[in-house]
């Protein structure tokens, strides 16, 4: 089946398959990522493991994710993106069993990276595809549903995870991936179509130095505090990170099918849009690495708890997003972007600014529903922001940079928090878990601010299509 010959009727039903799918694709593989936080104290008793193998089981996923976004990208544009989703989200659902049988963290660390291999090939083609299908002046309702049901992944995560973890055991949290995974593959093969096709070729120059660049600083990021920030391993992993990001960039510049083109940084929107993208992540994923350990080793709530406590920053999503979209779709995605990262930035701030040894769960009940309410705005907004800022063949290397930079995001997010925990705080007692909290986050909230300016630069001429626009771009 094919998305470009077929009856109105026949297309929007591929349309409408489409979305579903790919959707639910971005719950499962978001669901993923979030849903081993509360399992977070739990891996802590089981395997002994420190602050820095728990922050591993959950940037290792984002960091294999963030490396293989742009090949998994360019390997759908050259081979079919429907093929190169299917064998995506195959990779997810097996490396997920694989994560259940683990018997040790370090094992758990490297089939997370595994996972997070599936799902960076799967979810930006899943993206690609819902893009290819639906006409550009609708894009922001479309997106606003995959962001509302990706959204849901946030909330559902913690939740998931506590209420697993509570009943059953955390080996569960993975083994609920495979039937659902395998489910998803077999429908997409029947109702969806390939796509847009580029045949774009791989850069594996390209990849190798963008991983070094990713993963020397992150690494370097998260284990500073235990290895000592001017050891060789820490100042080799900040200084050649960084030096293989800039040998990346120009790289980029130079050859002829290079996996993250530089001229669409020209295009004010969609710099703007991957910009606020890894802000938000960064935030969303420091939110989430630490409130689940306060909620639990500080406040002492049981897993089930953390999940529902965590509910007003991640519930909103559902009711919020969808709106979001749709007013993308008559006002443009600027004032929403800088409406969602600002709300987000002030509960974060919020949080670390009023958080204390002796106060407890009231305390930080208002900020996390603010934090909520800006995410739900600005998750599918800076989403729309880039996918409406090209045209539709580029539409999968277009998804695959936005969603290396949200990964990348996440990665940071974790390793910063991480990092600012570990030299103010400690597991030791709830008053030291909280020194090194409340600097943290502080820290997350002035990263957010960021985005607001990023968010300044999208233009609404280039991120709300015309009907005229709408109608030659339309994949017919």
């Amino acid at each position: 089946m094919t998305a470009t010959s077929t009856t109105p009727d026949a297309a929007r039903a591929v349309q409408q398959w489409t979305l579903i799918l790919g959707s639910f694709t971005s719950f499962l593989v978001g669901l993923d990522a979030l849903v081993v936080t509360t399992a977070l104290p739990t891996l802590h008793q089981e395997f002994g493991a420190g602050v820095e193998g728990l922050s591993w089981t959950v940037n290792a996923y984002e960091l294999a994710f963030a490396a293989s976004i742009l090949t998994g990208s360019t390997l759908g544009d050259r081979f079919g993106r429907r093929r190169m989703f299917v064998i995506g989200l195959g990779v997810f659902t097996g490396a997920s069993a694989l994560c259940a049988l683990s018997p040790n963290v370090d094992v758990l660390i490297a089939v997370r990276a595994l996972q997070g291999i599936g799902g960076g090939i799967a979810v930006p083609l899943a993206l690609a595809l819902i893009t290819d299908v639906t006409p550009p002046d609708m894009r922001g309702k479309a997106l606003g549903i995959w962001g509302a049901i990706t959204g849901v992944a946030v909330a559902a995560g913690p939740l998931v995870g506590g209420a697993i973890v509570d009943g059953l055991a955390w080996q569960w949290i993975f083994w609920l991936n495979v039937p659902v995974g395998i489910v998803i593959a077999v429908l997409t093969t029947q109702k969806v179509g390939e796509g847009h096709r580029a045949f774009g070729k791989v850069d594996p120059v390209g990849l190798a130095l963008a991983t070094l660049g990713v993963f020397g600083i992150a690494q370097a990021l998260i284990r500073g505090n235990d290895a000592g920030w001017t050891s060789a391993s820490i100042l080799g992993g900040l200084i050649g990170g960084g030096i293989s990001v800039v040998l990346f960039v120009i790289w980029e510049r130079r050859i002829e099918f290079p996996m993250m083109p530089m001229k669409l940084f020209g295009n004010r929107s969609f710099t703007g849009g991957c910009v606020a993208s890894f802000v938000l992540m960064a935030g969303v994923f420091g939110l989430g690495f630490l409130t689940a350990q306060y909620l639990q080793l500080a406040l002492h709530n049981d897993p089930l708890g953390v999940g529902l406590r965590l509910l007003p920053a991640t519930g909103v999503a559902l009711l919020v997003s969808p709106v979001a979209g749709r007013l993308a779709d008559g006002i443009g995605e600027q004032p929403l972007v800088m409406l969602g990262l600002g709300l987000q930035a002030l509960g974060l701030v919020l949080i670390g600014a009023l958080v204390t040894d002796t106060s407890g769960y009231g305390t930080i009940m208002g900020p996390l529903f603010v934090t909520g309410a800006g995410i739900a705005i600005a998750f599918p907004t800076v989403t729309t922001a880039v996918m409406r800022s090209v045209g539709p063949v580029q539409t999968g290397v277009a998804s695959g940079i936005s969603n290396t930079f949200r990964q990348v995001g996440a990665v940071f997010g974790v390793a910063i928090a991480a990092a600012i925990f570990a030299t103010e705080g400690s597991y030791r007692t709830p008053s030291e878990f909280v020194d090194g909290f409340r600097p943290a986050f502080i820290a997350l909230g002035v990263l957010c601010t960021i985005g607001v300016f990023a968010g300044f630069t999208i233009r609404r001429s280039t991120s709300v299509a015309t009907p005229a626009q709408a109608a030659t771009s339309t994949p017919s």
